[in-house]
């Protein structure tokens, strides 16, 4: 699989995880891959899309265009630029895991589900639960996921899109045992 060629084993990753997370921001194509948009553009099997979206709830600062690489031709036309970021939310949290996309289940585009999380990490014979949150969910669904996920899962990962937010949530779940990330999976401020 491209072992004597370092683009071709970057283009085998970045297919692998693709196939996984569904969906990568240019950021994230860059800091984790080491690859441009341009360097997929002669590429037929990457469809390659840019969405207005806010990634940190009700901050109109960080409203932006961003550029996203994907191997679902349709995918623009099919999902909401809410779902897309969702999706390239939890690849985040799995790229800052160093999770392999063998262990790791997705299901980040159905939003809105209070009782399943956005991704399951396998960890040998644990599952761990994965959730993105871009600032949206009030103290009380919070409450409710770790409930939920708390029982059904060896342990909860919360990946968030502010600083602020994060400090918050690890100062209030660190005690359960919640691991808390920062996320910027859309610039390349991450």
């Amino acid at each position: 699989m491209g072992a004597g060629n370092p683009l071709l084993t970057k283009l085998a990753r970045l297919r692998a995880a693709l196939r996984t997370d569904r969906v990568l921001s240019g950021a994230q194509l860059e800091r984790h891959f080491d690859l441009s948009p341009s360097q997929l553009q002669p590429l037929k099997d990457f469809t390659q899309f840019s969405a207005t979206l806010q990634p940190v709830y009700r901050s109109v600062r960080s409203r932006t265009v961003v550029p996203f690489v994907t191997l679902e031709a349709s995918m623009e036309r099919r999902l909401s630029a809410e779902q897309v970021g969702h999706l390239a939310g939890t690849a985040e949290i799995r790229l800052q895991l160093a999770a392999a996309p063998q262990d790791w289940q997705s299901g980040a585009a159905a939003l809105g589900r209070s009782n399943k999380p956005d991704a399951v990490y396998l960890l040998g014979e644990h599952r761990v639960a994965i959730e993105y949150d871009a600032g949206s969910y009030r103290a009380r669904v919070i409450e409710q996921k770790l409930e939920q996920f708390s029982r059904d899962y060896a342990g909860l990962v919360w990946g968030v899109t502010s600083g602020v937010r994060a400090r918050r949530l690890q100062d209030r779940l660190g005690a359960h045992g919640v691991q808390v990330l920062h996320l910027n999976w859309w610039s390349d401020q991450g």
